[in-house]
């Protein structure tokens, strides 16, 4: 199946809002909010020299917190769904942490897990890992019997039903999750990176900031979101490719 080309349709919300961007900057008329033009010129100088490392510092973090959620949860998650005595035991115990902000939890994560990256990538672990859980959870529960009665009236076992039934059905939700997790992952991130480290996008911000260099400041404002929209279309692409039985349309 072919990929699909950009329809100019697509290009018009980006326009307006750089559109609305360089009129509000224009009208301020400060420094302090610099223009489309002005960010870009900065971002073509600063990007592969300054800037990338704190990127590729804040992608890397994020990567790494996404691989081991759906390691972890996914299975976590099947079980949950399936079998009724597991539900009954960690259900509750999940509906307690859950909710928590897991900003919140920062102190404590760096007072029993140090200042290193294994905090920031463990902190950004627990956004993740309860919002795969419970997608995967509601996924494989809402799974008809039907399904995996027909599989094993054709001969089918037990991983067949994983292979065939289980998988597939969850993936549009696990990806779902996967997409909301990781923006909220980098909110929680950009607060990580404001202490005790000198590497990431919310570091050079912050930094950036307390020089009153506005136009860097904006320049990893803009990383920060594309960053998101990599991950975001990534997504989308193994969307399109592991779902093709179910119709995905933008």
């Amino acid at each position: 199946m072919g990929e699909r080309p950009v329809s100019p349709v697509s290009l018009i919300a980006p326009a307006a809002f750089l559109l609305l961007w360089w009129l509000t900057s224009t009208a301020v008329g400060s420094f302090v909010l610099p223009t489309p033009g002005a960010v870009l010129h900065r971002f073509m100088e600063i990007a592969g020299t300054t800037l990338l490392p704190h990127l590729l510092a804040s992608l890397g973090r994020v990567v790494a917190a996404l691989t081991l959620a759906t390691v972890v949860a996914l299975p976590l998650g099947v079980a949950l769904g399936r079998v009724g005595w597991v539900s009954r035991l960690f259900t509750p115990l999940v509906y307690i942490l859950y909710p928590v902000p897991k900003i919140a939890l920062l102190p404590l994560v760096f007072l029993l897990a140090g200042v290193g990256e294994g905090a920031r990538i463990f902190l950004l672990w627990l956004v993740l890992f309860f919002q795969v859980l419970v997608a995967v959870r509601d996924s494989v529960a809402a799974i008809p019997e039907g399904y995996r009665q027909s599989l094993t009236l054709l001969g089918g076992r037990r991983r067949d039903q994983l292979r065939y039934v289980i998988i597939p059905a969850i993936l549009p939700a696990l990806l779902t999750a996967l997409r909301i997790g990781s923006a909220t992952a980098l909110a929680v991130l950009f607060f990580a990176e404001t202490f005790f480290t000198n590497r990431g996008l919310g570091f050079f911000i912050v930094d950036s900031w307390m020089k009153a260099a506005y136009t860097d400041m904006t320049t990893g404002i803009v990383a920060i979101s594309m960053v998101g929209f990599g991950i975001f279309s990534l997504l989308d692409l193994l969307q399109r490719r592991l779902c093709s039985w179910k119709r995905f349309e933008k």
